[in-house]
């Protein structure tokens, strides 16, 4: 039961995941900056250090398999965010680059941190 709850859950957050890139899909025509990949990105981080920090030890088993790893897993694109930076690199866009990858990495640790401080 186990792999059907994060299989289920990985494929509602690919199908969010392709949604938000239609729903910014005119801004990557508008810019270099990868805003569907960061956008899926930090709100799958926030919904992971919600689930975790504030409601980790009330979730069942299965919903921390279908949330946490399925759907937070589906939504966020480790991958995209690397080919992304590195389609920055052969475009010489460093400073595109640079605050790609500092926002990315940036923000998505602090939104834990003030998650984490979040009184449950």
């Amino acid at each position: 039961m186990n792999w059907l709850w994060v299989f289920i859950g990985g494929g509602l957050g690919s199908v969010f995941r392709f949604g938000m890139g239609k729903l910014l899909l005119n801004l990557k025509d508008q810019a270099l900056f990868p805003w569907a990949t960061f956008a899926s990105n930090m709100l799958a981080t926030a919904v992971l250090a919600f689930l975790a920090l504030q409601l980790g030890n009330r979730l069942t088993e299965g919903q921390k398999l279908f949330w946490m790893l399925g759907f937070c897993g589906g939504f966020s694109t480790f991958s995209t965010f690397s080919l992304e930076n590195w389609q920055l690199i052969q475009a010489k866009a460093w400073s595109v680059l640079s605050l790609n990858i500092l926002l990315s990495v940036g923000l998505g640790i602090l939104m834990i941190v003030l998650i984490n401080k979040v009184e449950s």
